[in-house]
């Protein structure tokens, strides 16, 4: 049993420095481009461009880990991360950086499904709800603590790509490290049609759709924002590590509200009270921009709210479809996910180029003012709005990686089996 829980840390510890090295790299690029001159339109398409080789990675991650095996998937992986995370700083254009952020989304997600098909083959049923509790903790933690490591120098000097390069180049070694055996799983995931998915959960659909459009852009352009507030590199890391780890807490007492009532009117509510706070966020990052602590604030409840909007959608879906069919149901899910982290970036790198600091809650606005709207025609037209009868399922915070995490999640009872020899072997080890 302690050479299992070993590789699993090893695991973590590897997602760990990944996203550590990765999420201070996303807001890096985004103040040195500003530095550069780059434009707010060109900086939302360089976050698109990230998630399209994410998309991309995503297809065709299963058939290279086929391949190669799972280190030396990871392997390359990490080297392709570290070379494109010092080319960023040795070709300062436009044009270079757009080709290399896909590889670096590429390359990222490429290295998450290595990760999360792992933990599949390593982890057993009895342990899949606390696995996949503490890498959705650590999922935020890297990307809080993170945007600390602005603090080291200045975004126009090589220092803090160095820095990006030599933590996710250090990912290799705890999974190197692990003595057991690289798992032989099965990380092929059964399909199932979006028009499907929309047929058994119409309201996940759109709760999904939104929450790439509002987060996609939240991820990659609040650094933007918050600098042309005028906020100092300090005080845009403390901005955006406090959005990060006081949304992380807030979306539990959310997710768990909805496990009380019907979860339709949970994200209805979501949305209302997310077009009321961005609303507020407008207004004062227009007028009252020397009020950051009342902005933080505010961005932290909006990062809350929407961030359980992801996984309430997915609970929903299975409350509507045969457990077994849940990791298929919630692909689904996740691809409609990526496609709104796609577009959004585009969308609202337009407005800020043009509407100024208040452009990015002003779009979070318009999104989720249209969508709310939307779901309100959605619960009218299902003339339904009372809480489910088969309401088993719980609510169970969740990150939006590889569609390989999706058989951790608690309420799946799809197990990917291992050989029967390499079970014995795990016997003989226990």
């Amino acid at each position: 049993m302690r050479s299992i829980l070993v590789s699993i840390m090893a695991l973590f510890l590897g997602i760990f420095l990944l996203l550590l090295g990765n999420s201070l790299l996303s807001t890096l690029l985004i103040l040195r481009g500003i530095a550069e001159g780059f434009s707010g339109k060109f900086l939302g398409v360089l976050t698109s461009v990230y998630f399209l080789g994410a998309f991309v990675a995503t297809l065709v991650a299963s058939g290279m880990i086929k391949r190669m095996g799972h280190i030396r998937c990871f392997t390359f992986c990490t080297a392709l991360l570290g070379c494109c995370t010092l080319t960023y700083a040795l070709a300062v254009s436009p044009f270079a950086w757009l080709i290399i952020r896909f590889f670096t989304g590429f390359g990222v997600f490429a290295m998450y499904t290595v990760v999360e098909s792992w933990l599949n083959g390593q982890t057993q049923d009895a342990y899949r709800s606390r696995v996949f509790s503490v890498y959705t903790l650590i999922n935020l933690l890297a990307v809080a603590a993170s945007q600390q490591l602005l603090l080291i120098d200045s975004v126009t000097n090589y220092t803090l790509f160095i820095v990006a390069s030599l933590l996710v180049t250090a990912a290799i070694m705890p999974i190197s490290w692990t003595r057991l055996q690289q798992p032989n799983v099965a990380i092929d995931m059964p399909s199932m049609s979006v028009l499907k998915v929309y047929d058994a959960a119409p309201v996940a659909v759109t709760g999904c759709l939104v929450s790439g459009l509002i987060m996609g852009p939240f991820w990659g352009l609040t650094p933007l924002f918050v600098s042309e507030l005028g906020y100092s590199d300090k005080e845009l890391a403390t901005f955006i590590s406090l959005s990060i780890l006081c949304g992380a807490f807030i979306q539990y007492p959310v997710g768990r509200w909805s496990d009380h009532m019907d979860r339709r009117r949970v994200i209805l509510f979501t949305f209302i009270l997310g077009s009321l706070l961005a609303l507020i966020m407008a207004i004062f990052a227009k007028y009252f921009a020397v009020e950051r602590g009342l902005i933080t604030a505010l961005s932290a409840l909006f990062c809350g709210l929407v961030l359980a909007i992801y996984p309430i959608s997915v609970v929903h879906l299975v409350e509507r479809i045969q457990k077994d069919h849940l990791v298929a149901g919630s692909s689904g899910l996740l691809m409609i996910y990526g496609l709104g982290s796609f577009v959004g970036p585009t969308v609202a790198g337009f407005t800020l180029e043009y509407m100024g600091p208040s452009a990015l809650p002003t779009y979070y606005l318009a999104i989720l003012t249209t969508f709310s709207i939307v779901l309100s025609i959605q619960l009218l037209r299902s003339r339904i709005i009372e809480r489910p009868e088969d309401h088993e399922s719980h609510y169970v915070a969740m990150v939006r990686t590889s569609q390989n995490v999706l058989p951790l999640h608690p309420e799946s009872e799809e197990v990917l089996d291992e050989p029967e020899a390499r079970r014995n072997e795990r016997e003989d080890i226990l």
